[in-house]
């Protein structure tokens, strides 16, 4: 599969890289850097393929700086950062919502209990482990810290408004042990209470829909049905904010976060060994199944809970060969240095400015239209660019352009583990936990890879799904520079066809001027030209039609000579600056003896084989009894 899957994807790059030598040799003959980049990008994707490699992103962001160069590369990750906090993000929701309703393979009447305390055991409250829903430690962190401004929401929890700030709601629970705080839903009904219990679990009482904590037994339905419930409760939050985005993805590339977070090596290999793991999900390409294996993800709803990885190749998501092993080591250093390699730059390291990030931050928290959010984001990228500091010198950036494009290349490569690392938050595994604990089936986790092991099929389907979207923004860009590049060639084409067709149409006439010289009348002539003019206003079309009044004229033509082909040729030579002088021993110049065989050799063939096939079309003829049509005929002829 993997070699069909490679054979594949070299035959796009072929036929990208066959557009492109076209249009360059119509263009000019001078088209070595192309040539040599495409040919690079082909041994770089048939190396990925021989490695395993099936990255799809990789791979047309490999065809896209092509295609399109660096500016390509950067003109895309401005307009998917652009996007990134408002329709990607928007995205991103429904990706969770829908994965999670087929995740829990409930039917869709199945309901998230009312808290029942008549009998005053609290029948139906749920207990779930912050660390369960924290796996990434942010509830560790307070608000008002360096890297708390950082990840939480920018507004504080105020109850009514929307979307609210549950993360910030949640770490504010956890200091205020024993305290219940209502939840309202974006419909603005209470869907649950939250309080901590002071140990290590939040304690959640579902609410019915008349206000109450009484359940379907004590009021007949009142419980909310689960898919009604998580609607609400997603469309009460925003999964991301701007300046959530920025420092995930700076941490991504430098450990912006784990530096000021100070984390310890074992949370930073964990980190990585998820980052690795999201890697692999991305390299599933092709195959037939259910997606845990290498297939496409189906969305049947055949998720359950009792299928958590039973594929004996589920494992091999966890496994890390020594090659990886290596990789990791590596970047969990990096991490935790706060440093980014780059390759393209001979695998230089720099160090971002976590000083002027914070400040952006800063900035962009008070920033609230999604529009100049946008932008600033963009900005930042650069400044963090521009601002790197290597060996102590800073502004390296300028005085080495590949570091750019690297860092807006890996951008986007890393997109998909910096959205599922900005939906893994504790606001949206909440939900999750509230909804399994209703269908009994809630696991609690320890950690980030503990969480994926539990979750594994949803946490696969929603990087799935999440990388199909940067695919797309991709794939788009990738398009409209084949679609310009087709473009430019049929054009070439078409201008060739029509240049050929009006030096024949053109030689034709002469011919007719000639023989009607001695003519008193070229009324017919002049037919000729008129009918000429009309046709090459027209648009010029392929194949090519000669006017049908100008092919008779063809039987004046002295047929094809080798000689006339090459003195062609010789002039087309000149004309292009090649050599065409005999060489100084007075031999024959190669570059002429070459053309001269290659014409002679094709001639010989023409002559010996070569025939026309003619067709005549139906024509209206006059008959003794009337007006009639003939048949079409066919005929052969030679070539001359």
């Amino acid at each position: 599969m993997t070699e069909d899957i490679g054979n594949s994807k070299k035959k796009g790059l072929e036929g990208i890289q066959n557009l492109t030598n076209t249009r360059d040799a119509i263009e000019s003959l001078d088209k070595d850097d192309k040539l040599g980049s495409l040919f690079s990008s082909l041994d770089s994707v048939s190396a990925n393929v021989e490695e395993g490699e099936n990255n799809m992103i990789q791979y047309f962001m490999d065809l896209l700086q092509n295609l399109g160069g660096d500016d390509a590369v950067k003109k895309l990750r401005s307009k998917i950062v652009k996007e990134i906090t408002g329709k990607i993000a928007e995205e991103c929701k429904e990706i969770l919502f829908e994965e999670l309703i087929q995740f829990i393979n409930c039917n869709l009447d199945f309901v998230i209990p009312s808290a029942d305390s008549s009998s005053g055991t609290d029948a139906n409250a749920m207990l779930i482990p912050v660390k369960s829903i924290d796996p990434f430690k942010l509830l560790k962190n307070s608000p008002t810290s360096r890297v708390g401004k950082s990840s939480y929401e920018k507004n504080e929890p105020i109850l009514g408004e929307f979307p609210f700030a549950t993360n910030k709601e949640l770490y504010s629970r956890i200091q205020n042990p024993t305290l219940r705080q209502d939840y309202l839903g974006a419909s603005t009904e209470k869907l649950f209470t939250i309080e901590y219990d002071g140990a290590e679990n939040f304690i959640v009482r579902p609410i019915g829909l008349d206000g109450t904590v009484n359940d379907n037994t004590i009021t007949p339905d009142n419980d909310r049905k689960i898919i009604t419930f998580l609607r609400d409760y997603y469309d009460s939050i925003k999964i991301f904010e701007g300046h959530n985005f920025l420092a995930v993805l700076l941490d991504a590339m430098s450990g912006f976060l784990t530096v000021q977070a100070d984390l310890s090596g074992p949370e930073v290999q964990l980190k990585g060994e998820f980052a690795a793991f999201v890697n692999k999900i991305l390299n599933i390409c092709g195959d037939s199944g259910d997606g845990s294996v290498g297939a496409p993800i189906n969305t049947s709803g055949v998720g359950h809970l009792s299928e958590d990885g039973g594929d004996e190749n589920v494992e091999d998501f966890f496994k890390f060969d020594d090659q990886e092993l290596r990789n990791l080591n590596e970047q969990i250093n990096l991490q935790l240095n706060g440093l980014v390699k780059f390759v393209t730059c001979n695998d230089i390291e720099g160090k971002v400015n976590i000083d002027q990030m914070n400040s952006i931050i800063d900035t962009l928290l008070s920033e609230s239209n999604e529009t100049i959010e946008g932008v600033m984001l963009n900005t930042a990228i650069e400044n963090a660019i521009n601002g790197l500091e290597v060996d102590g010198q800073v502004g390296l950036s300028f005085r080495l352009p590949n570091i750019k494009v690297d860092f807006d290349f890996n951008i986007i490569k890393k997109l998909p583990l910096i959205l599922i690392s900005l939906i893994l938050t504790p606001k949206v595994l909440l939900g999750i936990a509230i909804a399994l604990n209703a269908i009994g089936a809630f696991i609690a986790s320890l950690d980030i890879m503990d969480l994926v092991r539990k979750l594994f099929r949803i946490i696969l389907k929603i990087i799935k799904r999440i990388g199909e979207i940067i695919l797309e923004y991709v794939w788009e860009e990738v398009k409209k520079f084949i679609i310009k590049l087709v473009s430019d060639i049929i054009q070439k084409v078409i201008k060739e066809n029509d240049v050929k067709q009006s030096e024949i149409i053109n030689s034709l006439i002469q011919l007719l001027l000639t023989a009607s010289e001695s003519l008193d009348n070229i009324s017919d002539c002049r037919s000729i030209l008129e009918t000429l003019l009309r046709y090459i206003k027209l648009p010029p079309v392929p194949p090519i039609r000669i006017p049908k009044n100008l092919v008779a004229a063809a039987e004046l033509r002295p047929g094809f000579s080798d000689v006339r082909a090459l003195q062609n040729v010789i002039k087309n030579f000149s004309e292009a600056g090649i050599n065409t002088e005999p060489m100084p021993d007075g031999s024959p110049n190669v570059n002429i003896k070459m053309a001269y065989s290659l014409i002679k050799g094709v001639e010989e063939e023409r002559s010996k084989n070569g025939k026309v096939q003619i067709t005549t079309f139906p024509s209206t003829v006059n008959t003794s009894s009337g007006p009639g049509v003939t048949e079409s005929g066919e005929g052969v002829g030679l070539m001359l």
